[in-house]
């Protein structure tokens, strides 16, 4: 998962890492999957521990871990609260989300009136960002930051930082749900693999929303 070569044509890859794809949608489509989704499915029970009941702010929920992060968590019953811009607040509240927040035009401090047992954060912001998400969480909670290098101080709450790895049995499950319809693929645009550049250079500035499949020559 975390070796080099991401835009390659073709990797060696060993058998056991390897999952069925979902008959469902298209192969390369689902090149979009493992990545994403293993990321949410780590972040929200395997380092959030996320229960029934509970309330969960998903921080950059437009993006393509974001839109899983949000179907899991509602389908798990939790209370989901989401960051997005306008772009793609009508995306994410399709994916389940309770409440959309435009960062763009208000902030989370502003938003969240009511604490939350669980932060995914996805975004990587300044100090004063972090400070805002420790100051939404309740005392005890949990904050699950994926980007390398988001800084939190000291509080009464738990930070976990990681990076996902591979897990061909909870691949499985997502893909059984993908299979069965419960969870779906944003797959905003299929660009060529000579335009990875661009797509790089588009996906920093924040302009591309959910995921972008690169295509090698057929």
């Amino acid at each position: 998962m975390t070796g080099p070569g991401a835009a390659a044509e073709f990797a060696p890859v060993p058998a056991a890492a390897l999952a069925s794809a979902p008959g469902n949608v298209a192969l390369a489509d689902a090149a979009a999957i493992p990545v994403a989704a293993l990321t949410a499915w780590q972040a929200l029970f395997e380092h959030g521990e996320l229960t029934s009941g509970q309330r969960v702010l998903v921080n950059g929920a437009g993006g393509g871990v974001g839109g899983f992060v949000v179907q899991l968590a509602k389908q798990a019953g939790a209370t989901v609260i989401a960051t997005a811009s306008a772009r793609s607040a009508e995306t994410v509240r399709s994916f389940g989300a309770d409440e959309v927040i435009d960062y763009t035009t208000t902030t989370i401090a502003e938003a969240v009136k009511d604490p939350v047992d669980l932060v995914i954060n996805l975004v990587v912001g300044s100090a004063d960002d972090s400070v805002a998400l420790l100051d939404v969480t309740k005392s005890g909670g949990i904050i699950v930051s994926v980007p390398p290098g988001v800084e939190f101080p000291k509080r009464d709450v738990r930070v976990v930082s990681f990076g996902v790895r591979s897990d061909t049995a909870q691949l499985a499950l997502i893909v059984e749900q993908i299979e069965a319809g419960r969870l779906r693929l944003d797959i905003s645009d299929r660009r060529p693999l000579a335009e990875t550049p661009l797509v790089h250079e588009q996906s920093e500035s924040g302009s591309i929303r959910g995921r972008v499949v690169l295509l090698p020559p057929s």
